[in-house]
């Protein structure tokens, strides 16, 4: 049968259906009247949007159980003709079998509004629920009427999960398309817009998520509720989960003033022993009071054995060049979370995103030359005890690069690359495709690419200074390669910035790479004149360095407008600080000027640069121009945005463009001839 239940829906590996969350009272005290910020004089003022959709529950396999749908029954609520002391001492609360919390009753009641954070259930292995709303109606005897919106917690299998859900009885509960993470802060409304229409709010201020949706409904509007529930699963009362302690703020009603606001406070007490409280609600202070779970702890969720087996692909590589390493972990039973982190020695190469089906990968260049035991180690859950395996990479020295071969592409009169920031290649004119880091999982983001000196292959590089060498393109060495982890990393020895950009030498046969405090790294015959650091630092954020004609100097261009010259570059001038930053640059062929690119698209020329224009009012916002790059007659230039749009200038042909199409990340680089 399908599991239904009371207030919400249980949540195991398939959805159930909900039926009525009316509340079940063993004695109703009724309490004093109450001047606390319960009551609110003017209409609440929600203004959630509709952001997130509502998704109608299907059915779902819980507890292995055969299900079936259940109908919604009215129910009345059920009164013990005695008073039960609590086993805690507390005396001056009504008792109920499933709600714990504070009700609002006497007037009339048009809105309630709340906010929470969302409880932490402990796991079990055995089913156990919670559910935290606000809701009017539902409280009164004979009441069946109930509109309410809240969380729900769930553990089962020694699992848990969250989710958002809202109900309107007689109807089914609707599960709320947002996802639920315990700590989140929720804020949560529901309220009369005009007679017979409510609207129901629910917003998670965590991630931003914002449910809103008009309903009709119309009840006695009886009472106001913010409660932690227990509900009813196949009739019967299910077991409260360990949920710790929930806190509601900024509580308020709004009423029709007359009668007199009476607030009771609510302990839910243990069916089987009516003297037993499981949860109990504090006081209420600056509007705001807590509910603690006050009943027996879960038991122990049964934690399973895992083995985890590990590749690598590919098995030989050269050093500094991306690996991927794959993980395959299995349990006599369950679903497996967790992630697998891989390391040679003490040397973390990278860590997985969570397990999918038992099986994880993520690539990087940072394994060590020489034969390396690759050790795999998952992380267990409180459901799966940890494990590892282990497998062979061998890691060889870079061989010399091959001598260019003149290509189709060498012989073409134009074409150009664009790159995505998840290294997709596009290419358009006599520009060839060699490959692409699109279908590998990085470890950090790609952010340039550079031609070989024939065009008949390309570098790119990632955040971390790792390169990928396609085409003719040969290997000179990476950061990775070095050693060093990436900026941000717990590695002692690491990156001070992350690199922002690469360059190759004046003859091709090497590349610099740039980071963003202007740090330098050169390889191959590149060779090293200076930086930012070894001269107390520049002004700026580093964007571009560009290598002079003569192969003993560069340019080093910075955010703030800035042009820093090393070696034997001659320095033609720079803009200075503007409005907008500089994203980019470019020599000209003969190494005598160069141009800058702003995010607006304005372009400023240098030395012998021609004053060709730019795409000044077509770009920048949300779409900055994000590269520029020359002919290779250098009478004219390509300027790119970032949502791949093309502008040409000078005798710079086009080619064509992605503008208009779906890309999965921006384009951050650009380069062709």
């Amino acid at each position: 049968m399908y599991p239904a239940t009371s207030g919400h829906f249980a949540r195991a590996t398939s959805v159930v259906t909900s039926r009525n969350s009316r509340l079940h009272l063993l004695t109703k005290w009724v309490g004093i009247p109450t001047s606390v910020a319960l009551t609110a004089a003017a209409s609440l003022l929600m203004t959630q949007s509709a952001t997130s959709a509502a998704t109608p529950l299907v059915a779902r396999h819980a507890l292995n159980a055969q299900v079936s749908a259940w109908q919604p029954q009215g129910q009345t609520a059920h009164l013990l003709s005695t008073f039960n002391p609590h086993a805690t001492g507390i005396t001056n609360t009504a008792e109920t079998y499933n709600w714990s919390g504070y009700v609002d009753t006497g007037p009339t009641f048009t809105a309630i509004k709340a906010q929470w954070v969302v409880p932490t259930v402990q796991p079990s292995q055995s089913a156990q629920y919670s559910s935290t709303w606000i809701g009017i109606d539902g409280y009164q005897s004979g009441d069946t009427s109930l509109i309410q919106t809240g969380t729900a917690q769930q553990t089962s299998g020694g699992e848990t999960s969250y989710y958002a859900w809202y109900e309107i009885l007689p109807a089914y509960a609707t599960e709320i398309n947002m996802a639920i993470t315990p700590g989140d802060h929720m804020t949560a409304s529901v309220q009369e817009v005009t007679s017979g229409t409510w609207k129901i709010a629910l917003t998670d201020n965590t991630s931003g998520i914002a449910f809103s949706q008009q309903f009709s409904y119309s009840a006695p509007d009886s009472s106001a509720e913010w409660i932690e529930e227990a509900p009813t699963i196949n009739s019967d009362q299910s077991t409260l989960a360990d949920f710790g302690s929930a806190s509601f703020s900024n509580m308020a009603d709004t009423n029709s003033g007359s009668p007199a606001v009476v607030s009771t406070q609510l302990d839910m007490v243990s069916s089987a022993n009516h003297s037993s409280v499981i949860a109990s609600s504090g006081s209420i202070a600056n509007s705001a009071f807590t509910i603690t779970y006050t009943g027996p702890v879960p038991t122990a969720p049964v934690v399973q054995s895992t083995t985890t087996t590990v590749s690598v692909s590919p098995m030989s590589s050269i050093l500094g060049a991306a690996v991927t390493y794959s993980a395959s972990v299995t349990s006599a039973g369950g679903t497996l979370t967790g992630t697998v982190t891989f390391t040679v020695g003490t040397t973390t190469l990278c860590t997985t995103a969570a397990l999918v089906g038992g099986a994880a990968s993520c690539s990087t260049s940072m394994a060590p030359e020489g034969t390396d035991t690759v050790t795999g180690t998952y992380s267990g859950s409180s459901s799966f005890t940890a494990s590892s395996g282990t497998t062979t990479l061998v890691v060889s020295a870079p061989s010399a690069a091959p001598t260019p071969t003149p290509t189709a592409a060498a012989s073409a009169q134009h074409g150009y690359w664009l790159v995505g920031s998840d290294g997709g290649i596009f290419s358009f004119g006599a520009a060839q495709f060699y490959g692409s880091t699109g279908a590998l999982t990085l470890q950090r983001p790609v952010v340039g690419i550079t031609p070989t000196a024939d065009d008949g292959g390309y570098w790119l590089v990632a955040s971390d200074g790792g390169i990928f060498s396609f085409g003719n393109a040969g290997y000179y060495g990476s950061i990775p390669g070095l050693g060093f982890a990436p900026a941000g990393s717990t590695s002692p020895k690491r990156l001070n910035a992350p690199i922002v950009g690469m360059v190759p030498s004046a003859d091709g046969a090497g590349y610099f790479m740039v980071a963003s405090d202007g740090g330098v790294f050169a390889f191959g015959d590149a060779k090293f004149e200076g930086s930012c650091p070894s001269i107390g630092g520049c002004s700026g954020s580093a964007v571009a360095v560009m290598p002079d004609a003569s192969g003993n100097g560069y340019w080093l261009v910075t955010a703030t407008g800035h042009v820093y010259a090393f070696g034997d570059a001659v320095s033609y001038g720079a803009p200075g600080p503007q409005s907008v930053p500089v994203t980019a640059a470019v020599r000209t062929n003969d190494g005598a000027g160069y141009w800058l690119l702003f995010a607006n698209g304005v372009v400023a020329p240098y030395g012998d640069a021609a004053d060709l224009t730019g795409p000044a009012g077509a770009v920048g916002g949300l779409n900055p121009a994000s590269a520029i790059f020359a002919t290779s007659d250098g009478g004219g230039y390509w300027v790119t945005s970032a949502n791949g749009s093309v502008y040409t200038y000078g005798d710079a042909p086009n080619d064509g463009s992605m503008a208009g199409q779906h890309l999965n990340g921006s384009i951050i680089a650009a380069t062709g001839w």
